[in-house]
């Protein structure tokens, strides 16, 4: 295990996820000196799987020697997937940014207690430019069918 000199740090972020890098970004970049710890490894390129098929490099269940990138937990009442290493549940995110519609944010869920879409709407934005996102030149027939089925 790697040891980390001694020192005293303005801010611990638990967890490198969506989150916690963002928060860490925004705390550095106002001065403040932090820590970022992660419970996971840092995957490369040939721990990811090629084909829908490699569950195990998807899925974190030992018991099934499968150490992929995404676990599954269970708390009382709530199923979670998360990620298992640096990235968090980034590790799972397959560059994929999609922007609920106006029906979506007109249902009464996403009404309370704020009304999401007003409030997040700007933030897209801000996502799309930091994540650098753009469209899919190559959409197959696939995409078409999920484009369907989520409208």
């Amino acid at each position: 295990m790697k040891t980390i000199p001694p020192k005293i740090y303005d801010y611990v972020i638990i967890g490198s996820g969506f989150g916690g890098s963002v928060a860490a970004m925004r705390l550095t970049e106002k001065g403040y000196s932090v820590l970022v710890l992660e419970k996971g490894k840092r995957y490369e390129d040939k721990d990811f799987a090629k084909i829908n098929l490699q569950f195990w490099k998807y899925l974190w269940m030992p018991a099934l020697r499968a150490f992929g990138i995404l676990q599954i937990s269970t708390l009382k009442g709530v199923m979670v997937l998360h990620g298992t290493g640096v990235g968090g549940g980034s590790l799972g995110y397959a560059n994929v940014l999609e922007i609920p519609n106006d029906a979506t944010f007109a249902t009464p869920a996403w009404n309370e207690p704020l009304p999401w879409g007003k409030t997040l709407s700007p933030h897209y934005d801000t996502a799309r430019k930091m994540l650098g996102a753009t469209r899919n030149p190559r959409l197959m027939k696939a995409d078409e069918v999920l484009r369907e089925i989520a409208a």
